[in-house]
């Protein structure tokens, strides 16, 4: 029975409420980057020219920036916290993600160990300098196909994610621990979406899920058995934008299991709501988009998808823990879909 101070968490109410994360992957990131940087974290540390080198305060400006043009955000910086047996003294560990041109299963991964005063440097390489990698091959680091599970666990952006996310952390260390290398577990700062909580990124493939505890954490690192019994946890895809395509995107992932991770993907919007007034920063809300999905599976075959992806209707819960101001968040489905001839 949840207790009365639990219920002041804002992922405790959400599940109450049965909240679903469908659609809630976040922005279609070209780059995401996490750096090692040791705690505390607090809220805003990324723009304190007092704990960041003026190269990632220059980041941050163009993310602003880019925003305010394009109402869009394509890289997404994040920090990782040191690691206990993988951290080397005086060193950082910056690790990017990089969408691959075309149709993709899972973005492309470069590794570095630079020293703390190379951060800066190549954290702006890394986003918005790709031409001066070349500088810091010497620090590039090889681990082959390895699995990097980002668990939020930044408290003081929300409770709720300190609380939830450092056991599903603690479970996922002990996890890799016994991996060989292949998979790995890490602290990260806020991404979005702490009423969720625990929330992770599971990369390079991209997806985010939600709802994450200890013991759901063992079903998503094994990828085997039912996929549908973590349907409810699936906010969606980095590959593609929120919500309408990641809304059908996760149902052909409920569909197909587990191998649509390896299935190529691109989509597009073919049709939205034009009816939509937009708020003083330029959304508008839609209610409506006839969406396609086009994949293609490792052995050769294809497919397109094409769906119409409804907004249903809102689910009202608190935003952010111990407040009590709520946010009405849109809860979509998929009303029909049809496979398009290849």
């Amino acid at each position: 029975m949840t207790t009365t101070t639990e219920s002041r968490f804002c992922s405790v109410c959400a599940r109450q409420a049965g909240l679903s994360p469908a659609g809630y992957g976040g922005a279609a990131y070209d780059r995401i980057i996490a750096a090692e940087l040791p705690l505390p974290w607090p809220v805003g540390m990324f723009a304190d020219p007092q704990r960041m080198p003026p190269e990632v305060i220059a980041v941050m400006q163009h993310i602003r920036d880019e925003y305010q043009r394009t109402h869009r955000v394509t890289i997404r910086p994040l920090a990782i916290a040191p690691d206990r047996d993988s951290s080397v003294a005086g060193m950082r560990r910056v690790i990017a993600w990089h969408r691959p041109a075309g149709p993709f299963a899972q973005f492309d991964r470069t590794e570095y160990l630079v020293p703390e005063d190379r951060l800066g440097p190549l954290f702006y390489a890394l986003a918005l300098a790709p031409e001066r990698l070349d500088d810091f091959a010497t620090y590039g680091q090889e681990h082959g196909e390895v699995r990097d599970l980002l668990v939020c666990t930044h408290g003081s952006v929300d409770a709720a994610c300190s609380k939830f996310g450092y056991p599903t952390y603690a479970q996922l260390r002990r996890i890799a621990a016994d991996s060989g290398g292949r998979l790995r577990a890490w602290r990260t700062t806020h991404f979005g979406g702490h009423v969720f909580a625990p929330t992770l990124i599971d990369l390079p493939h991209g997806s985010y899920w939600a709802y994450i505890e200890p013991d759901t954490a063992d079903w998503l690192v094994s990828r085997s058995g039912d996929i549908t019994r973590l349907s409810l946890h699936y906010r969606g895809w980095a590959g593609l934008p929120a919500p309408f395509l990641q809304v059908l995107e996760r149902e052909l992932f409920m569909r197909y299991g587990w191998k649509w991770l390896h299935y190529a993907k691109a989509g597009r919007v073919l049709a939205q709501d034009e009816t939509a007034e937009p708020d003083e920063h330029g959304h508008a809300e839609l209610a409506w988009a006839e969406v396609q999905l086009d994949y293609r599976a490792p052995d050769g075959g294809a497919g397109s998808v094409t769906a119409r992806v409804e907004l249903i209707k809102r689910i009202e819960v608190i935003h952010t823990s111990g407040d009590d101001e709520t946010y009405a968040y849109p809860q979509y489905a998929v009303a029909w879909m049809r496979a398009e001839p290849q």
